[in-house]
């Protein structure tokens, strides 16, 4: 037995789901697109108010004299409104008799008559049988047959397709509730047309949706055989229409209908929003405005990007931040196995599952606008700083996101934050990236055929898809961008600072002229002897406070020191944390397949397993001591071998899970050296962590591929090289990666704490750990670090 539906499940598919009016006439107009027009028009014309309309009817119903309410509505037309259709309603109603009921429905009548909707294009227009077969299909595909091959592969169609669940025609309803649709392929002799009443699919209907029959009909002879196209009338209007309400849905909802970025639509070729739409409101034309260019050259900071998947195997990201306000520029560059770790935020889920989704993602750009809204100011020929504010304020709201240049909703508005910008940038504290400081966009196209469009026209489908684009945005804005101009701003006040010793050559220098000033005043004023000789001990003291300060600064360096240890301390915990409790799940489903009652050779053989896995958990444990607060800064001598085959053993079952060989390269004769050996061993512990978690993404990248580290002391260099066939470092991040908190993990699987942890410890003993750039791998990427221990 098949579904059964309802006639009234279509009123929830187009009224109920469409959030708003704007959006209603935009899935009208993108239609039009679709049809191949190269113009739309939207026209709404209204004489007569809803809320005055039924205002009237209510005071007919409530026994008013129909005089009075004549004389009423005479009164109550939009002032606005064309003189000629006033003249037309005020004819129709004068003749009306004056019979309440008679009057009623005149008014009813008149109403709809008079006061419409009408969106007209220019495109391929249909048949009768293609209104009967798709226009009255719901769920057609035949958009998104277009661009979609047989095997869900994209096809390009040739022109902009913007269709794909086939019910963007139901928003229709959501206008009013009635709806006219005339139309004609090119060559047919006369129109074809089709008449809705949407009352009949309302909610106290009870008809079945196969009972509400509506057929399309033979419409006037055309005037010219070959014009084409399609006129939809809506008429019973539901909204309270005025010039107000028009203007402002063109300022805040239609004005980012399509890309308003002059620089990007004219790379692509693409047209102007006033070519493509004509909208008037009571006769009167309004124009859809754009990003002024004088606002994005006050922009404080430019960023673009573009992700891309290279021979259709390979994603990459690369992008450019222009810091306007500093003088800055920076290129990034996110590589396949980066974009992985990035984007796979879910832990423990299957990487290649992530990299499929990266290779299907499709390509898409970025650029937007950042504005320290405090540093803005007049421009001249322009207005005033709070004019320039009040323009910012307009067009900002993040990232808007477009498809083929036309928007998807809500992303980017004023009242939306998709991508939780101001989250982040309280949960930063301080003066960070929000909302309010970006104009920007993210450019999709019909390649990204898995960043589909819910049905009620709110934004994408949560899947995969769109996880993944989420993630590479936030790591554009917060990551790339946000810690760039953090950094920039840092060596600015940095390099502007007054250090201790100038302030207190300063100071010194201060006090001498003052000391002068009150010696002088003393012999002038004997009378305030006593005042200013306190004031000179006062001046004297300030002295004493520079000290003070320059023993606060010394003291803060040793604690920072500490913050290093307590730090290695804490990501050690966490590590050690998750082996024993890996360890302990093993262990536990081993004593359950153990019968108790039997100590036989297959319960023997189980214990014997127990003791392994706590031999295991013991080492992971031993390695905790040597790094204690209590023993981390004694020094001590030691085999530099012995704790390199520690942490190895401690490891091996990791090692085996992965499929990872290890090559040990020692010297002949033992290699010893005096440091705190919880250090030395939290080095080697942070360098194969990351080799771990690389290696694991490049097995799941890599086909056949066979994980390797090689770890070589060189007793003649006194340095410990450690290297992995991983896909290595970037060139110029060489440095970047030692600074605390930078990371290409995704969070919740990075702190960025390692390789600046390792670093601070090996400064400690006057060593040096650094990326080597001397080999370099086939993506000139490196993946060799160096411990030199001289």
């Amino acid at each position: 037995m098949a579904f059964k539906v309802a006639a009234r499940v279509i009123l929830e598919l187009g009224a109920e789901l469409i959030s708003s009016d704007s959006i209603a006439l935009y899935e009208l107009v993108k239609n039009s697109v679709d049809a191949g027009s190269e113009r739309v028009s939207v026209e709404i014309q209204v004489v007569l108010k809803k809320s005055r309309f039924l205002q009237l009817i209510e005071d007919v119903s409530e026994g008013m004299a129909v005089k009075k309410v004549r004389r009423t509505l005479l009164s109550s037309f939009e002032p606005a409104a064309p003189a000629t259709a006033k003249q037309k309603f005020k004819d129709f109603m004068l003749s009306a008799g004056d019979d309440p009921e008679d009057f009623r429905q005149a008014l009813c009548d008149a109403y709809r008559d008079h006061n419409w909707i009408k969106i007209q294009d220019f495109g391929h227009g249909m048949t009768k049988e293609e209104l009967e077969e798709n226009f009255l299909l719901i769920g057609t595909r035949s958009r998104r047959r277009e661009k979609i091959d047989e095997f869900g592969n994209f096809v390009d169609p040739g022109r902009t397709v913007l269709g794909d669940k086939g019910v963007g025609r139901l928003s229709a309803m959501r206008l009013g509730d009635w709806m006219t649709v005339i139309t004609s392929r090119s060559g047919e002799l006369y129109q074809n047309i089709l008449e809705i009443d949407w009352n009949r699919f309302s909610h106290e209907s009870v008809d079945m949706i196969e009972d509400v029959d509506i057929h399309p009909r033979k419409g006037k002879r055309k005037k010219r055989r070959l014009d084409q196209g399609t006129t939809i009338f809506i008429r019973d209007l539901r909204a309270d229409w005025d010039t107000i309400i028009f203007s402002r849905m063109i300022e805040e909802q239609f004005k980012r209908i399509i890309d308003p970025f002059p620089s990007s639509r004219s790379v692509a070729g693409w047209r102007d929003p006033n070519d493509l739409f004509c909208l008037c409101f009571n006769g009167k034309r309004s124009y859809v405005p754009e990003v002024p260019t004088w606002l994005l050259e006050q922009a404080h900071a430019v960023v673009t990007a573009r992700y891309e998947v290279l021979d259709g195997r390979t994603p990459r990201l690369r992008g450019d931040i222009n810091y306007k306000l500093r003088g800055t520029e920076k290129q990034f560059e996110q590589s396949e196995a980066e974009l992985i770790s990035l984007t796979n935020t879910v832990a423990d889920r299957n990487i290649r599952t992530s990299r499929k989704t990266l290779r299907k993602l499709g390509p898409f750009s970025v650029q937007f606008y950042w504005y320290n809204r405090r540093l803005l100011k007049e421009v001249e020929g322009i207005g005033k700083r709070r004019e320039i504010v009040e323009k910012v304020n307009s067009w900002a709201g993040g990232l808007m996101v477009f498809r083929d240049f036309f928007r998807i909703n809500p992303y980017g508005g004023q009242d939306d934050d998709w991508l939780e910008l101001d989250k982040k940038a309280l949960a930063a504290g301080g003066y960070k990236v929000n909302r309010s400081q970006i104009i920007g966009q993210v450019s999709l196209s019909s390649h990204n055929l898995h960043l589909i469009e819910q049905t009620n026209r709110e934004g994408l489908v949560d899947n995969e898809y769109k996880q993944a684009l989420t993630s590479i945005l936030l790591h554009i804005i917060i990551t790339e961008f946000r810690s760039f101009i953090d950094e920039v701003d840092k060596e600015r006040r940095v390099s502007d600072e007054i250090t201790t010793d100038n302030l207190e050559q300063q100071i010194e220098e201060a006090t001498s002229t003052i000391d002068k000033i009150i010696l002088q005043l003393i012999r002038e004023v004997p009378g305030q002897k006593k005042s200013l000789r306190k004031l000179r001990r006062l001046a004297f003291n300030l002295g004493q406070v520079v000290e003070q300060a320059k023993t606060m600064a010394k003291e803060y360096e040793d604690d920072r020191s500490k913050f290093v240890y307590l730090a290695g301390i804490g990501l050690m915990v966490e590590f050690i944390l998750h082996e024993i409790g890996r360890t302990v799940t093993r262990v536990l489903d081993v004593l359950s397949s153990v019968d108790m009652s039997q100590f036989d050779e297959g319960a023997s053989s189980a214990l014997q397993i127990l003791q392994g896995q706590l031999v295991t958990l013991g080492k992971r444990v031993d390695t905790l001591d040597p790094i204690s607060t209590s023993r981390r800064q004694v020094k001590q001598s030691f085999n530099v071998g012995d704790v390199v085959h520690q942490v190895i053993s401690g490891r091996s079952q990791q090692f085996a899970r992965h499929g990872i060989e290890v090559i040990i390269n020692l010297p002949k004769r033992p290699y010893k050296i005096k440091a705190v050996r919880g250090m030395f061993l939290q080095i080697l512990e942070n360098l194969f962590e990351n080799s771990v978690y690389w290696l694991n993404i490049e097995s799941h990248r890599r086909r056949r591929f066979e994980p390797q580290i090689k770890v070589t002391v060189d007793l003649g260099a006194s340095e410990i090289i450690f290297c992995d066939n991983g896909p290595g470092i970037a060139a110029e991040r060489a440095e970047k990666i030692f600074e605390p908190f930078v990371t290409s993990k995704p969070p919740g699987q990075g702190k960025g704490l390692g390789l600046y942890i390792s670093r601070e410890m090996a400064k400690y003993h006057d060593w040096n750990l650094s990326l080597s750039l001397d080999e370099l791998n086939e993506d000139e990427r490196s993946s060799t670090f160096v411990l030199e221990m001289s």
